[in-house]
């Protein structure tokens, strides 16, 4: 969108986004049609602001095959500990997975662009390890961050093989060191959906030999 004129963008986008829309109709994706897939969706981006970081969110989300367990995980997880926000975020491009708040952080926070802030804080800061330590910037990691106040208290860490978890939460130490532990304790249970992602086809495959081999499928 940089290289449009500010006063004709919206005017652009809706043009391009309906031409590759009716496109999309005609090749099956989209529309009213038997068996349509999914409409395609359009983000309008800069490289001045979050909007990037926005647009490729929705992709990694599209991408996950098991997101609602990993969300309904992330709820009971925030019940819990007691959490504002819970923000799962994947590990390398650091690009938010998903996320839970509370009504009065999803309605009354004023920073609706916090998740993609927050995307392009954790790149910088993994570059700026990479350059600092001479590791490739996608292998650039951190164990934990920690940031408390008086107000408030964050927490990002490692979740998962592929993910780290950002966490905002209320301020008080007891608290604080109980949510640690609660994520500690969860973390088998995240691996497990994280290998069912990356190995869904495999077992499938194997639960249908098995069935062959028996006879039947289980229910």
């Amino acid at each position: 969108m940089d290289l449009i004129m500010s006063n004709m963008r919206d005017v652009v986008f809706a043009e391009r986004s309906d031409a590759i829309r009716h496109i999309s109709i005609e090749h099956g994706f989209g529309g009213n049609q038997q068996d349509a897939g999914k409409d395609v969706d359009f983000w309008g981006t800069s490289i001045w602001d979050q909007s990037l970081y926005k647009a490729w969110t929705q992709v990694i989300y599209y991408l996950v095959p098991n997101a609602g367990a990993i969300e309904n995980l992330l709820r009971q997880l925030a019940e819990v500990i007691d959490a504002h926000e819970l923000i799962l975020y994947e590990r390398t491009t650091c690009l938010m997975v998903t996320h839970v708040s509370r009504p009065y952080e999803a309605d009354g926070n004023p920073h609706p662009d916090r998740f993609e802030r927050l995307s392009s804080i954790l790149k910088s800061h993994k570059h700026s390890v990479a350059k600092h330590t001479g590791m490739p910037a996608g292998s650039a990691n951190f164990a934990e961050l920690q940031i408390k106040t008086g107000e408030f208290m964050f927490l990002i860490t490692r979740l998962s093989e592929n993910t780290n978890l950002a966490v905002v939460m209320g301020s008080g130490e007891a608290m604080y060191n109980a949510a640690r532990i609660n994520i500690a304790n969860a973390r088998d249970k995240f691996a497990e959906l994280d290998i069912a992602s990356k190995s869904r086809e495999k077992a499938e495959t194997r639960a249908t030999d098995d069935a062959s081999r028996n006879g039947a499928f289980s229910h």
